[in-house]
C-alpha cells in the first residue's frame, strides 16, 4: 500500500506501450552505466574506477541497494543543490546525503512527473521515499523565504527578489511602471515604491514575481486599514512615513519628533519657506551615502523628489516604512521645532531646535562628528 493516500501507481494510467518504454529507458541507463565502468576499468585500472566511483556515484548505481525507503523520511536535512546539476547528479547527491536509498526510483519519478529540479538549498528528510523527495523538490517541506528589511527602497527589492531566484525581466516586469492600483490597492501614487511592505514571505516554485509583490502590496493594504487610514490620506501619510524611516532612528518619541518637524516646515508656520529640506530625498534621487549627506549641486536638482526646491512632500514615499515609522506619522509630538539634526548617528542622538541659529549650532556638532570619523567632504 502507499505511504501516501491518495496518491497514483507509478504504473496507474500507463498504456502497455509506455510501460514497455519505460522498461527500455531504464534498461539503457543500465546499460549505459555498465559500460562506462567497464571502460573506466579498462582505462584507468582500479584506482581510476574507484575515483569515478567517488567522483559520480556510477558503483553505487550498480552495486548499490536496489529498493526505497518508504514513507515521508525522518529527520531534516538542508540539502544545497548545484547549479546546471543534472536529475542523475542530484540523485547521487540524495544518495550520499541519506535522503533516498538508491538512484533508480528517484529518477523514475523524475521522469515520470517531469520535474525540472531548481538549483539552490533545500530541506529535505533523511530516509525518504523517492517520491516523496522528488514531492519534496516539488513543493518544498520548508519553502524559501524572502526577507524585506524595512526603509528598502524598490531598487534594493528587486535586487533581493533576484538574488532569491527570480528572473530578473520578471522582477521588473512586475514592479516596473506599476502603481498600487495595479494591485488593488486604490492610493494615488506614483509607483509601487513605499508600497512594497518589509516582510518576510515564502516562496515556491510555484509562485511567481507578480505574485509576491501581490503579497506585499496586500500586506501595505492590510495595514493602512488596520492603522484606520483613508486612503484618500494614505499617500501623504506614507510619504511622510518614508522619511521618518529614513531621517531618524527607530527610537518612538524622536521619530514622532522628526515627524512633527517636517509638518511644521510645510504649514503656513514654516521657516523654511514651506520646504522640507530632507537630504534623504535628494539622496533618493542621485543614490545616498552612508551618512546620507547631500551636497550643493546635488540639491539643485529640479526633480520633484528635491524638497530644497519643490514645497512640501515629494510625490511618494522614498522607501517601504515600518509600522512604527507609519504610527510616526500619525501621532506626531506636538511642539513647535522646525529643525533636527542626528549630532551622533553611531547613537542616534538627535537635537531639535525651533530656530535657525540654534539649529547651526546643532550642525557644529554633527560635523565635528564627521571630521572625527573622518567623514566630512567639506559640503553637508
Amino acid at each position: 500500500m502507499s505511504p501516501f493516500p491518495g496518491e497514483f501507481s507509478e504504473n496507474e494510467g500507463l498504456t502497455r506501450s509506455d510501460l514497455k518504454a519505460r522498461k527500455h529507458r531504464r534498461m539503457m541507463r543500465r546499460r549505459r552505466t555498465t559500460a562506462i565502468v567497464v571502460i573506466c576499468v579498462l582505462v584507468f585500472g582500479i584506482g581510476g574506477f574507484f575515483g569515478v566511483r567517488a567522483a559520480g556515484g556510477v558503483f553505487d548505481d550498480l552495486f548499490g541497494p536496489k529498493g526505497d525507503y518508504e514513507g515521508a523520511g525522518t529527520s531534516e536535512v538542508s540539502i544545497e543543490i548545484p547549479p546546471g546539476a543534472s536529475a542523475r547528479s542530484v540523485a547521487n547527491q540524495l544518495v550520499k546525503a541519506g535522503v533516498i536509498m538508491n538512484s533508480e526510483p528517484f529518477l523514475d519519478e523524475v521522469e515520470r512527473r517531469d520535474v525540472t529540479i531548481q538549483a539552490g538549498p533545500i530541506i529535505l528528510r533523511e530516509k525518504m521515499s523517492s517520491k516523496a523527495a522528488v514531492e519534496a523538490l516539488v513543493n518544498p517541506i520548508k519553502p524559501p523565504k524572502i526577507t524585506i528589511a524595512e526603509g528598502r527602497q524598490i531598487k534594493q527589492i528587486k535586487a533581493k527578489m533576484v538574488e532569491s531566484g527570480m528572473k530578473a525581466e520578471e522582477v521588473d516586469k512586475a514592479i516596473d511602471d506599476k502603481t498600487p492600483k495595479d494591485y488593488g490597492l486604490d492610493v494615488e501614487a506614483p509607483s509601487l515604491e513605499g508600497y512594497l511592505y518589509p516582510a518576510t514571505y515564502n516562496l515556491n516554485q510555484n509562485k511567481t514575481a507578480e505574485d509576491i509583490v501581490s503579497e506585499m502590496v496586500d500586506k501595505t493594504k492590510r495595514e493602512i486599514e488596520k492603522a484606520d487610514i483613508d486612503l484618500d490620506d494614505a499617500n501623504r501619510i506614507m510619504t511622510l512615513a518614508s522619511l521618518v524611516e529614513i531621517e531618524s532612528p527607530g527610537d518612538e518619541e524622536v521619530r514622532k519628533k522628526v515627524a512633527r518637524v517636517f509638518l511644521n516646515r510645510i504649514s503656513e508656520e514654516s521657516r523654511t519657506g514651506r520646504l522640507l529640506q530632507s537630504d534623504a530625498t535628494v539622496a533618493y534621487i542621485h543614490g545616498a551615502r552612508s551618512d546620507l549627506t547631500t551636497t550643493k549641486k546635488e540639491r539643485e536638482s529640479d526633480s520633484p523628489y528635491n524638497t530644497y526646491k519643490k514645497k512640501g512632500l515629494p510625490p511618494g514615499p522614498i522607501n517601504s516604512p515600518s509600522s512604527g515609522a507609519v504610527d510616526a506619522a500619525l501621532n506626531p509630538t506636538k511642539g513647535d521645532w522646525q529643525f533636527f539634526v542626528a549630532t551622533n548617528p553611531d547613537t542616534g542622538e538627535t537635537k531639535f531646535a525651533k530656530t535657525f541659529e540654534e539649529h547651526k549650532k546643532n550642525v557644529e556638532i554633527y560635523r565635528e562628528w564627521l571630521k572625527q570619523h573622518g567623514e566630512d567632504n567639506g559640503d553637508t
